[in-house]
């Protein structure tokens, strides 16, 4: 499969979604396990097709939105993730959003994925912070966002549903130990990059 390359990691390419990945997002999609914490529940096949369209339009509008998740080794679409504009509690935010397919699920992917779209939000968004939000009970994305060094910040309503802000400030980010910092992400004026202390 080919499309624009946004992200990549050891494991994970994302890139732009294309006509192709239909037949895969809608195995994702209507998926009543991946579907569980939505404010949807499963799609329907034009609802599927509608999602397609809206990633591809959101790329041309703004640059970003959800990406497929491809395993780099096998060339396989395993998911998506990506970046999501919301607003909570009246204030604009960049949520961090994702979903693999379950044969999938338990081997840290949903993380790497997950951090991909967070250094992208940080590193050519130049974004301030990110969120995600999280149903109380989808303890496996709770997992992911403090793996991710999100750390929960309050509750709230979203659509009907009772959900878990997450939070990562820029500064927060900085300090992360796992964060591979790139020239464009900070540079000092020594010409290196220099994580703070």
């Amino acid at each position: 499969m080919s499309g624009t390359v946004i992200a990549e990691s050891s494991r994970i390419i994302l890139r732009e979604f294309h006509r192709e990945d239909l037949p895969n997002l809608r195995l994702l999609l209507t998926d009543p396990e991946v579907m569980r914490f939505s404010v949807t529940g499963p799609l329907s096949a034009a609802k599927v097709e509608a999602f397609l369209e809206r990633c591809q339009q959101k790329y041309q509008e703004q640059g970003y939105w959800l990406w497929a998740a491809v395993l780099r080794a096998e060339n396989v679409f395993i998911g998506y993730s990506g970046l999501l504009d919301q607003t909570i509690e009246g204030n604009p935010e960049i949520e961090v959003a994702y979903r693999l397919l379950p044969i999938y699920w338990g081997r840290g992917l949903g993380t790497e994925a997950a951090a991909l779209a967070r250094d992208y939000a940080f590193t050519k968004l130049k974004v301030g912070r990110i969120i995600s939000l999280i149903e109380p009970a989808n303890v496996a994305s709770i997992r992911v966002a403090e793996k991710n060094g999100l750390r929960f910040e309050k509750d709230t309503t979203y659509y009907h549903l009772h959900v878990r802000v997450y939070a990562l400030s820029r500064e927060e980010w900085l300090r992360l130990p796992h964060v591979i910092l790139s020239e464009e992400a900070l540079d000092s004026p020594h010409g290196e990059n220099v994580r703070p202390k």
